[in-house]
Order: structure tokens, then sequence, then C-alpha cells
């Protein structure tokens, strides 16, 4: 939870995170799992020590915030509050009050602690509308314990001020402002808006501490389906209408039927086709080469994500075209987060009844032992992988694996060019001249399965075994 949290705030311009705890948990969250190409290095903490944490650090806090503004001079800084100080009961929302007219910056304040996430059971439930979602785009779900839902609806909440409305103009989620895709769906995005007549108001939280301040002045809130807290709170507040985005609003179709929704929100239906017709005719020019090129092979996918959304596949088939054999899911994290069996069920028909509709040649493989993908792998020119854990090496054996964890990052995003790069990409691999019978030496060496890349080594076995025995046991909401 805090992780989330000092994300969102790294991603705004000219704000500070200011950690009040210990400095170990603060030096240990300059690394955020959603960051993990760029450390926060701008970072404050109140550095509670064992006196602190005996007689309180209330005190202290009042001297950090201070101290965070004399030396970094930040817009906004986000006081984060961790474990340690949720159990003594810090009421840092009252220090915040205390010293708020004293500090030429804004103050938001999160309730970060690590004790407050959501509890092991709970990941069963998101699971549950995971799947749903993959379906329906109707359904609300209360993502307790998120720090980067909770974050940016305290933005909306502490942040926003009322403004003037203007008219034909939006709000677009988006973070990873140094990831790839980032400003190619922004500028592609807000290009074809701006063809339809509308303008992008903020990119939030991706934008300045002064342009959060200023979005109700959008009339219209582009939201992700998962983080979506903040825009229903601007739509009770200040009247803001919003649309979510959703896992079928990926690929060719799903861009075009989601920017057509956004036009029909703000009655611009006829500007929005006339545009999105043409997009489209310029996106599928520009894929014919590409698509020639991969229909001379075959294809298996192989996915160890947690969440692997089947319209993915249609990029892939009705986008790419490529010629695709096998579809390779472990579901095997599933078990280890405790996701209930009538869950995965759920998930397991959603899925194929999504692979149904696509009238699929390929054969759906759960949970394929190592020996069942080797034999996959000699009947496919490539693999394409997502973030590959587990073993598919052999001794003596080379898999024809392409790593596709980056590019798969791009399918998140809702943008033509977006499908356009992911074929040159995966062409260029395909092309790029192949090292035939090589031994590298880490294929040489005996692995664990389905522990890759641990090795096979009974010492091994047992601390595995012993860390999800413990964790299994732990209490809802254990650190």
């Amino acid at each position: 939870k805090l992780s989330g949290s000092v994300y969102v705030v790294s991603e705004i311009e000219g704000a500070l995170p200011l950690i009040h705890g210990v400095r170990g948990c603060a030096f240990h969250q300059r690394l955020s799992p959603r960051k993990l190409y760029s450390p926060v290095y701008t970072m404050a903490c109140t550095n509670l020590v064992e006196e602190d944490i005996i007689y309180g650090g209330e005190d202290k806090l009042r001297r950090g915030i201070h101290d965070a503004y004399d030396r970094y001079r930040p817009q906004l800084i986000a006081v984060l509050p961790t474990c340690i100080s949720g159990l003594m009961g810090e009421d840092v929302l009252s220090i915040i009050r205390d010293v708020k007219d004293d500090i030429p910056c804004e103050l938001v304040f999160v309730p970060s602690e690590g004790f407050a996430h959501r509890d092991h059971d709970s990941i069963d439930s998101i699971m549950q509308y995971v799947a749903t979602s993959w379906k329906k785009t109707s359904q609300q779900f209360d993502f307790r314990g998120c720090g980067q839902v909770d974050m940016l609806e305290a933005l909306a909440k502490q942040l926003m001020e009322e403004q003037d409305v203007i008219e034909n103009s939006v709000n677009l989620e988006s973070n990873g402002r140094y990831t790839y895709g980032f400003n190619l769906e922004l500028h592609e995005v807000g290009r074809i808006l701006g063809r339809m007549g509308i303008t992008i108001n903020a990119v939030f939280p991706t934008t300045t501490v002064e342009r959060i301040r200023q979005a109700p002045a959008a009339r219209l809130n582009i939201a992700r389906s998962r983080t979506d807290k903040w825009a229903a709170f601007m739509r009770d507040e200040f009247g803001t209408d919003h649309i979510k985005k959703w896992p079928h609003n990926s690929g060719i179709e799903g861009t075009a039927r989601f920017l057509q929704d956004v036009g029909s929100r703000l009655g611009l239906d006829g500007e929005a086709e006339a545009v999105i017709d043409e997009e489209m005719k310029r996106a599928a020019k520009e894929l014919a080469k590409i698509r020639q090129t991969l229909s001379g092979y075959s294809f298996a996918i192989l996915s160890q994500n947690l969440i692997f959304n089947p319209h993915r596949l249609k990029v892939y088939l009705n986008d790419l075209m490529i010629p695709i054999k096998y579809v390779c899911i472990d579901s095997l994290v599933l078990n280890r987060l405790k996701v209930s069996q009538e869950t995965r069920n759920m998930m397991m028909k959603n899925m194929y009844g999504i692979f149904d509709e696509m009238t699929p040649d390929f054969q759906v493989l759960i949970d394929p032992a190592a020996e069942e993908l080797h034999k996959v792998s000699k009947e496919v020119d490539y693999v394409l992988g997502e973030f590959i854990t587990s073993s598919i090496h052999e001794k003596g054996s080379e898999i024809p694996l392409l790593d596709m964890s980056l590019l798969c990052n791009l399918l998140y995003r809702t943008s033509f060019r977006i499908v356009v790069e992911l074929g040159r990409h995966l062409a260029q691999k395909i092309n790029k001249p192949q090292i035939k019978d090589r031994r590298l030496i880490v294929s040489r060496l005996n692995y664990n399965s389905p522990y890759y890349p641990m090795l096979d080594d009974p010492r091994i076995s047992s601390s595995i075994g012993m860390w999800h025995g413990i964790w299994r046991a732990a209490s809802p909401g254990g650190c």
C-alpha cells in the first residue's frame, strides 16, 4: 500500500513523498515494483527511532514537514504513515492541519499504513472482478488497501478545486511517464481527440500540481476500470462525468470502439466516426507489411502473468494476424494466492468464452508441464513468452522463446499506434539473425520446476516450501 502511494507521488511534477516511519522502511520504498526502471531519489523521512516509538513521534513529524519543505521546496508534500506510526496511533491528519498555514505548499495525507492493506482473502474477490470485467463493463468494485487507488482519491478530495468547465475537454488517467508507450499513447490520443474537437485538460496523475488542482475544469474523465474512485468522487463533488477503459478496449477494434464512446459522451458522434475511420485505415495500411512477415511463421503463446487478459489474443489474431497453434497459461500462482476453485472456474469459463468468439484454430493448455512445453516448442517456430518464471529449459535443449514481457505492457494502452509498434518490434525480433546451436551456460544448469530460476537443490526446495507455508498461515494483513 505504501509503495503504491509513493509511486503515484513520484509521477507528479514538484511532489515529494514524506515517509513517517523508520528510515529502513523509507529506503526500501525508493524502488517501487511499479517503477523498477527508475528509483525514487527525492524522498523525505521522519526517521523514527526507538525513543520516538516509545514516547511518540508527532513532534518529529511536525519538524519533518518543515524540514522537507526547506530542503526540497516542493509544490506538494504527501505525508505517508507506515506500519509503525499507524500502530503508535499517530494523529497525522491533525498535525497536517496544525502546520498547513505555515508551509507554503500543498499537503496531502493518505492512510498508507501497511496493516491497512487488504487481507489475503480479498484477492479472491479481485480475481472475480477481473474475470467479470472481461465480459461486462458495468460492475463496481472497491479495491480496498490499494495505495495507488487511495492516493488518487486523496488527490481528488484534498487538492482539486471547483473550476469553470471547459466544453469538450477531458482528463485522461495515465501513468508511467518514463515507460515505453506512454508518450506514444498520449500523443496519438491527444491528436485524435483534437481532430474530433476534444482537448485534454490534464493527464492524471502524471502532470503538475496546478493541473491536478484544475482537473474539475474537464467535462469528462477517462478512468481505468480498477482505479476510478477518484473519478467517482469528482462526479459526486463537481458533477464531472466519467467513462472507464476496460480490458477489451485494446487493439484496433477496441481502441476504435472506446474513442467512439468518448465522442458520444460529448455529443460528437459524427466527428468521432469520421476521424476514427480514417485512423483505422492508416493503421491497416501500416500493418499490411508486418502481417505479411509474421504470417510466414507459427507461434505459441506462453503466459505466467497473474492476470492473463484474453483480449490480448485478439491483437495477435485479428490485428497482427499471426498463426497461433497453442496458448499455454500457467495459473499455479492463483493457488499460491489462495484463489478459490469457484473463482478459478469462473475465470476459465469467461476466458474460454472469449476464445470461442475468435473461432480459434489454436489449442489451449492450462498449467502445462515442462515436458509439454518442450513438445509445443518443437511444433512451432517461436514461443511468445509473457512474464516467464517457471522452468522451460532442459539440459541440452533451447526453446525459441521471444520474451514479450516489455512489449505486452503496451497492450494496456489504448492506441492504434501501439498495435503497429508491437507488430513492428515482433517482426524485428524474428528478422534479427539468430545464433544457431548455442548452449548457454545458464541452460546447462538443473532448475527447480516450477520455481525457475531456483536451482534443483533440496535445500532450496525446503526453503521455498517453508516460505509458502508461513505465508499461508499468516494472519490477514500480516507483513
